[in-house]
C-alpha cells in the first residue's frame, strides 16, 4: 500500500519572522548593489520610482517591509526584473521560484551585449570613421569618373560648433571648369541621379543632403556648386556614451516646428548628458527613404513618436530625441504621458510661423503650423508637475523669403536655447552643470564664459 506523502512541517511564528528578516536582507543587499551599479543615490532612485525617499531608506536599512506596489517601478529604475525582487522577498509561489533567476540571467546577458556594442561604437567614433568618408570611399570604389573634395564646416558666429557637418564637393573628372564662360551648363539632375544610384544606401545611412546652390556658390573651393553634399556631424544619430548621466529622468523630448532648432538643441543636450541622440526626421530618411511630411514619412514618424511618448523608459531610455513634423506632432502629442518624457518645447513666434507658411509650400499651411504648436502647448499645460517640461520662446530670427536663412545666426539662437535647457535640467532634475559637463554644449559654454 502506497504511503501518503509527508506533510510539510509547519513553521513557528518565530521561524517565519526569521525567514522574512532574511528575505528582506537579501532584497536590501540586491537593491543596494543595483543602486551602486547605476550610480544612483537613494533619493534619486526614490524620486524616479515615485517612492518617498524616507520609505526607501527605511526599507533598505531598518528592516521595514517594502510596499508590493512599489516593486515594479523600483525594478525599472535600478535595472532589475520585477519578479526577481519579488522572489528575493519570498513573495512568489515555490513553483515559480526559479523563473526570476532565469529571467535575470537573460537580462544580464542582454545588458552585457549592449554594453559591448556601446564600446565598439565609441571606439569607432574615436578613430574618426565618419559618414562623409564612407560616402567618398564607396563612390571612388564604384566609379572612376568622379573626384571628391571633403571639408569640415562650422556653424555659428558667437558660438562656433566645429565640426558641425562635413561637405563633399563632387565633380566629374575631365569636365571643363564650369566657372568658365565657354563651359556647357551642367546637367544637375542627371549627375545627382547617377551619384544616388552609386551610393544611395550610404547617403541614407548618413543622412546626407544636397545643399542649395545659393549657399554653395559662395564656397571658393567648389567647382560644381550644384553637387555639394552635407553630412551631419553634430546632428548625426549617436549611441549612448560610456559615462552617461544616470540622475536625470530617463528620456528627454525636444519638440518644435521646423526652423525652431529642435534637432540642434537635442543634439547639444545629448552631448552634455553623454546620452544617445536621434532625430525622427533623420530616422525616416535613413530607414524608410521618405521625406518627413510625405504620407509614408508622417506615418513612420507618428508611430515612432507614439512609442517614445507612451513608453519612454524602454526604447527612449537615456535618449534625447527630437521631431518637428507638423502632422506627426498633431497626431501624437495630445496622448503624451503625464510625467515622462521630460519635454523641452521650442515655441515659435507668429512671425516665424508666417515665414514657414510661405517657405514650406504644399507641406504645411499657417493653420497647420499653429495647430501643431497649440497641440504641444495644450498637452503640456495639462501636466500637474510643471517641473517635467520647459517652454522656451524663440527670439525673433532674421527671415527673408528672397534668400536662404542665415544658418549661423539661427544656430547662435539654438545654442542659447540649449544653454537654458541644460540649466533647467541642472536645477530641476540634478543634471550636470555646464561648468563641469562633457561635450560640445559645455565646451561652447565655457569658451563663451572665458572671453
Amino acid at each position: 500500500m502506497q504511503s501518503k506523502p509527508a506533510m510539510p512541517e509547519r513553521l513557528t511564528s518565530e521561524e517565519r519572522r526569521a525567514a522574512a528578516h532574511l528575505n528582506r536582507k537579501r532584497w536590501a543587499d540586491e537593491v543596494t548593489q543595483a543602486l551602486a551599479e547605476q550610480r544612483l543615490t537613494i533619493h534619486a532612485a526614490a524620486r524616479l520610482a515615485g517612492i518617498s525617499p524616507g520609505a526607501l531608506q527605511a526599507w533598505l536599512s531598518q528592516d521595514v517591509e517594502p510596499s508590493p506596489r512599489a516593486m515594479a517601478a523600483l525594478a525599472s529604475v535600478i535595472g532589475r526584473r520585477h519578479l526577481h525582487l519579488l522572489e528575493l522577498l519570498g513573495w512568489l509561489p515555490e513553483e515559480l521560484s526559479d523563473l526570476p533567476l532565469r529571467l535575470e540571467a537573460t537580462a544580464r546577458l542582454q545588458e552585457s551585449l549592449a554594453e559591448a556594442q556601446r564600446w565598439v561604437e565609441a571606439a569607432t567614433n574615436v578613430i574618426g570613421f565618419s559618414g562623409a568618408a564612407l560616402i567618398a570611399s564607396r563612390l571612388l570604389e564604384r566609379s572612376g569618373r568622379w573626384e571628391v573634395v571633403l571639408r569640415q564646416s562650422y556653424w555659428g558666429y558667437r558660438y562656433r560648433a566645429f565640426p558641425y557637418a562635413t561637405h563633399l564637393a563632387l565633380d566629374r573628372l575631365g569636365d571643363p571648369d564650369p566657372h568658365q564662360p565657354s563651359a556647357v551648363d551642367p546637367d544637375t539632375d542627371r549627375d545627382r541621379a547617377e551619384i544616388e544610384k552609386l551610393v544611395g544606401d550610404e547617403l541614407r545611412r548618413t543622412n546626407a543632403t544636397w545643399q542649395p546652390v545659393e549657399v554653395t556658390a559662395t564656397f571658393p573651393w567648389v567647382r560644381r556648386p550644384d553637387l555639394v553634399l552635407s553630412v551631419p556631424v553634430l546632428k548625426a544619430g549617436k549611441p549612448r556614451g560610456l559615462q552617461q548621466n544616470l540622475v536625470v529622468p530617463p528620456s528627454v523630448c525636444v519638440v518644435g516646428l521646423p526652423f525652431a532648432g529642435g534637432p540642434d538643441v537635442a543634439a547639444l543636450l545629448a552631448t552634455a548628458l553623454d546620452w544617445a541622440f536621434t532625430d525622427l526626421d533623420a530616422v525616416v530618411r535613413e530607414r524608410f527613404n521618405a521625406l518627413a511630411e510625405s504620407p509614408r514619412g508622417v506615418q513612420a514618424q507618428t508611430e515612432m513618436a507614439r512609442r517614445l511618448l507612451e513608453d519612454p523608459t524602454s526604447s527612449g531610455r537615456r535618449l534625447v530625441w527630437s521631431y518637428n513634423s507638423v502632422s506627426a506632432i498633431t497626431e501624437t502629442f495630445l496622448d503624451i504621458r503625464p510625467d515622462l518624457p521630460l519635454v523641452v518645447f521650442l515655441k515659435a513666434s507668429d512671425r516665424l510661423i508666417a515665414y514657414l507658411g510661405e517657405r514650406l509650400p504644399g507641406r504645411s499651411t499657417v493653420v497647420d503650423l499653429m495647430t501643431a504648436q497649440n497641440t504641444v502647448e495644450h498637452a503640456l499645460t495639462r501636466r500637474e508637475d510643471t517641473t517635467t517640461y520647459l517652454t522656451l520662446e524663440l527670439p525673433e530670427l532674421p527671415v527673408d523669403l528672397d534668400r536662404a536663412h542665415d544658418v549661423h545666426a539661427y544656430f547662435d539662437a539654438y545654442v542659447e536655447l540649449a544653454f537654458a535647457a541644460a540649466e533647467w535640467l541642472h536645477k530641476e532634475h540634478g543634471g550636470p552643470s555646464l561648468d563641469d559637463a562633457p561635450g560640445m554644449l559645455a565646451e561652447l559654454w565655457r569658451s563663451h564664459r572665458s572671453r
